[in-house]
Formats: structure tokens, sequence, C-alpha cells
């Protein structure tokens, strides 16, 4: 390469992270106005007109504008997160989020009952997530009943001292007791035991034990918690609008993204992100795993593009709901 080339490709390469720079700068200076719209969405949550809003209206005027606050704290941390420090995975992930989350704004926008379908399917998941955390929790002690039924020195000490006889040593002892805590220890790691290292000092029966009669107790009182607040959500909107707003049938991206107009933004950002996410056999011999500043700076574009419809679907939903108030 001529040193005119050299120079003309150093040059292209310091214009490219430029413009990366300049474009992650820009997202950081939306955090004014995001926090300032948040404010000001908050304070028309707050006016009484909005606050004794009840049945089809509140679920219409205050729950989109409670969601759309909701989302512009999100992307005050998913930005501060992912654009100060830039980082290919992270770059990815805000991309993608951003997407999904246009897309529930602009189903909100264009049908503001539909909020009920966003909260209702939001505490279904929290009841699922606990629900499975019990399964995984009581998975978990009988796992270790299980290792702690092997967990019994004596055979190894009979086989020991079979092998061994009278030039059975101290050193023999703790050297086989250690190997054999080793194996057993390392079990429990495999087996993706959360209290796997509480359980080598308390001892496997033991920590199944604190597990059922703690982990597992306050696991299920939340999850009677979560209940109890879905049902008092029911409650106050009725089983028949959340139905009106679809209750909590699957969820589709592609039809909901399709739905508000984003189906193009679906089939492109869905595809090139999970490249890179996802253990899929093309990404195995995807040749680079980290995106080029070309891909970089497109993406980044992106959030910044949509998180300005964001402001502005967020600023619709606060203007709509201030106009309740006269």
């Amino acid at each position: 390469m001529t040193e005119a080339a050299a120079a003309e490709s150093g040059e292209v390469m310091e214009n490219a992270e430029s413009r990366v720079a300049t474009i992650a700068a820009e997202i950081q200076d939306l955090a004014p106005t995001i926090a300032e719209l948040t404010q000001r969405v908050r304070a028309i949550m707050a006016e009484p007109q909005i606050t004794t809003l009840e049945g089809r209206e509140r679920a219409e005027t205050l729950l989109p504008c409670e969601i759309g606050a909701e989302a512009l704290g999100r992307c005050q941390i998913l930005v501060a997160n992912n654009v100060v420090v830039l980082e290919t995975l992270g770059v990815i992930s805000l991309t993608r989020y951003v997407f999904e989350l246009l897309v529930w704004l602009r189903t909100i926008q264009a049908t503001p009952l539909k909020s009920l379908r966003f909260l209702i399917l939001s505490l279904k998941d929290g009841e699922d997530h606990t629900s499975q955390h019990i399964a995984h929790l009581e998975a978990e002690a009988q796992f270790l009943d299980v290792i702690a039924e092997r967990d019994d020195p004596i055979p190894g000490m009979m086989a020991l001292q079979e092998e061994h006889g009278e030039n059975l040593t101290a050193e023999i002892v703790r050297n086989a007791e250690k190997a054999r805590m080793d194996v057993i220890d390392f079990e429990a790691r495999r087996h993706f035991i959360a209290y796997a290292a509480d359980a080598k000092v308390n001892g496997y029966g033991f920590q199944a034990h604190l597990i059922r009669k703690k982990a597992v107790i306050a696991a299920q009182a939340n999850l009677e918690t979560k209940r109890q607040v879905r049902l008092d959500f029911v409650d106050r909107f009725s089983q028949s609008l959340i139905d009106e707003a679809g209750g909590v049938s699957k969820w589709n991206w592609f039809d909901s993204a399709k739905a508000v107009g984003m189906e193009p933004e679906y089939q492109y950002i869905y595809r090139y992100t999970s490249r890179l996410l996802h253990a899929t056999p093309t990404s195995f011999y995807t040749t680079s795993k980290n995106l080029e500043l070309t891909e970089m700076r497109l993406f980044l574009e992106y959030v910044y593009v949509r998180l300005l419809d964001v402001i502005d679907v967020v600023t619709d939903l606060a203007d709509r709901a201030e106009a309740k108030c006269g």
C-alpha cells in the first residue's frame, strides 16, 4: 500500500470513528429532553382530573401516560449503560429494545385501551417468572437431597482401610476426603445450583431444608402478592374490558410491528441482531463477531431517530391526557 493510500485509509477510519462518536453524543444529548418530558408526564398523571378517572377513561388516559413515563425512564437507563461506552452486544441489545419499545408505544398510541393488555401481560409475566423460580428452588432442594445421601464418608473410609490396611495415614485420609468432596461440589456446580456455595458450608441436606423453609416460602408469599395485584387490577378495570383490549393472548412481534407500520424494521432488525445475539448455525460462521464502524453507525443512527419517535409518541399521549384536564 502506498503512503497516499495508507493515509486515505486512515482518514476514512478516522471519519467513521468521528461519525460514530457524533451520533453517540447526540443520543446522550437527548437525556435532558427525556427527563423533562418524564417530569411533565408524571405531573399530568398527578392532576386530580386524571387520578380520579376510572374504567375505560382511566385505561385510555392515565395508563398510557404511566407506560410512557416508565418507557422514558427505561430509555435513560439503557442509554447511560450502552452508549457512554460503545460495545457490540450493548448497542445491538439497545437497538432491539428501542424497536420493541416503540412497537408497544405506537400500539398504545393507536389504540389507548391496549395499555390494559400491556399491563395485564406484565402482571402475568411476573407471576409466571415467580412460579418458575419456585419450581427451580424445589428441584434444587430435591437435587441437594440426592447429593446429601451420597455425601457419606463412611463407605470411602472403609475402602481406604481395606486398600491400605496398617499403612493408612491421616494424610491419605485427608487427600481422599478432599477428592471426594471436590467431585460432589463440582457436580453441584454442573447442575446450576444457585445455593451450591452455601451448601458447601451448611451441608447439602441442611441447605435443602433451608431452601424449603425459607427461599420457597418467601417466593410463594411473593407469588401470592403478585397474584393479588393482578386480581385487584382485573377487579378495577373488569375482565370484559381487559378482554376487549386483547387480554393475555400471545403477543406476536411480527404482527404487532406490521400493524403499526414497522414490518420492514422488524425484518431487518431481528435478522441482523440475531446473527450476533443467538447461537444460530449462521452465527457460527459469521466472520466478524463485532460490529464494524459502519454497522455501529447504522444502529446508533436507528437508536437516535427511534428515540425521537419515542419522545414524540409519549408527548402525544401527554397532550391527550392534558386536554382532559381542561
